[in-house]
């Protein structure tokens, strides 16, 4: 399938391109659920919806790769150990939490519980798979230009048909401040459509 047909320094490089390249989306999600927590504690609830928003676009995209390329590429080479069945078990924890947020009013206290819980098991896949996985790939023969190219590919399309790309960039150097000013203001609109 994904055999090896580079030699040994383009291979490595490759490779780790494709480390790389999971790595960013992982810190990516990663940096999206820091900055909900930064936010939550300056009570920017607007702000806070977006990056939940924000934050379920990248995940689909990012367990979409994994499941449809990067899995498939690897399993042969981990056969003997359940690290990618322990990974797919993780995907459909996250992707069923996902799926219920979706369905929730964000304006429930329970919405946000929930989102912190999703967090969490985004946090132990995270380190299970750049704990464990990654580390027993590094002498894997498969052909990891091949991997590259296909998982850009895909994660492309997939940006693009979720919209990942057209999310706006994480404001993270807004000082409290105006946070606070853009969702005392959203309420304050709230409240006058409400009095009428």
């Amino acid at each position: 399938m994904f055999h090896s047909r580079i030699g040994g320094h383009n291979d490595s490089a490759a490779r780790n391109e494709v480390m790389r390249m999971l790595q960013g989306d992982h810190e990516r999600v990663l940096e999206e659920f820091r900055e909900y927590e930064r936010l939550e504690s300056l009570h920017a609830r607007q702000a806070c919806r977006r990056v939940a928003q924000r934050t379920f676009a990248e995940l689909k995209v990012l367990t979409a790769i994994e499941q449809q390329v990067f899995y498939p590429a690897v399993h042969d080479a981990v056969a003997g150990t359940d690290l990618i069945d322990q990974s797919q078990i993780e995907h459909a924890r996250i992707q069923r939490v996902v799926t219920e947020l979706e369905c929730v009013e964000p304006s429930l206290a329970a919405y946000w519980r929930r989102f912190r819980t999703l967090g969490e098991y985004v946090r132990r896949h995270v380190e299970d798979e750049e704990g464990e996985l990654f580390p027993m790939l590094l002498c894997v023969p498969i052909d990891w230009r091949q991997l590259h190219e296909q998982m850009t590919s895909r994660r492309a399309e997939l940006a693009e048909d979720l919209g990942v790309a057209e999310l706006p960039p994480l404001q993270r150097h807004r000082d409290a401040e105006q946070v606070s000013s853009d969702d005392e203001e959203h309420n304050d609109l709230l409240a006058l459509e409400i009095g009428h």
